[in-house]
């Protein structure tokens, strides 16, 4: 799973750090923060990977707007409570599971990891028990395209974190009662859908896999215009 990487200049690392944190400090919507009395009032849970590809912020601004849930694979059960204090603690109405192309938690949760730290096999093991139980329940073949593999089990990947969610009596309430929308999405980092490099997919509505019924989701507005995924 390591890979080598390029010699990093760590004083101008850290420079930039600050400068970064300066930045921050002189645009800080201070108004708008005042006006909600200084609390947090997010309209997205977002759980996504960790994978430094894959910013929060592909989805808009952050800032009291995304409480932002990151791990490897985007697993809901590494950090259940941190997701369910966004749905049921901080009543966002929407809930967005992203999965990525080229994903290092997928890769490693099929190999042998059995040499890792226990801490990274016990995410890995989440990882892998999402994998393999999606295998079964939607058939899950080998294809002629071997460069796809991961692109197809990170699809499913993100179906099995939408049937963690539904599986939760509260969370399935709220989307019962059209409180929570739960959005599944594919971020394409390596153009395996041929529309683009960075292009956004929505793959999963509610438990809805069906891109043809995703579409026509008067609801999801310019998010059904692009749904389009490479397992059924």
């Amino acid at each position: 799973m390591s890979h080598s990487f390029s010699h990093v200049d760590r004083d101008a690392l850290l420079q930039g750090l600050a400068a970064s944190a300066e930045d921050f400090c002189s645009r800080f919507p201070l108004e708008d923060f005042r006006k909600g009395d200084y609390k947090q009032y997010p309209v997205v849970t977002l759980l996504t990977c960790s994978d430094s590809r894959m910013p929060a912020n592909i989805f808009g601004p952050i800032f009291n707007r995304i409480f932002s849930v990151e791990n490897i694979g985007n697993q809901f059960r590494s950090s259940e409570g941190s997701v369910l204090y966004g749905l049921l603690h901080l009543h966002t109405p929407v809930m967005i599971v992203a999965g990525h192309t080229d994903c290092g938690a997928i890769k490693g949760a099929i190999s042998n990891f059995v040499d890792e730290p226990l801490s990274i096999r016990n995410e890995l093991s989440l990882v892998k028990d999402s994998l393999d139980t999606a295998r079964t329940l939607y058939g899950l073949k080998e294809t002629d395209e071997p460069d796809l593999i991961f692109t197809r089990l990170a699809e499913v990947n993100v179906d099995m974190q939408i049937n963690y969610l539904l599986a939760n009596p509260a969370v399935s309430r709220l989307v019962e009662d059209k409180e929570l929308l739960l959005l599944g999405a594919m971020v394409d980092l390596h153009n395996h859908y041929q529309e683009g490099f960075g292009r956004t997919f929505t793959i999963n509505v509610n438990g809805e896999r069906d891109t043809g019924i995703i579409g026509s989701h008067a609801q999801l507005g310019r998010l059904a215009q692009k749904t389009k995924r490479l397992t059924r």
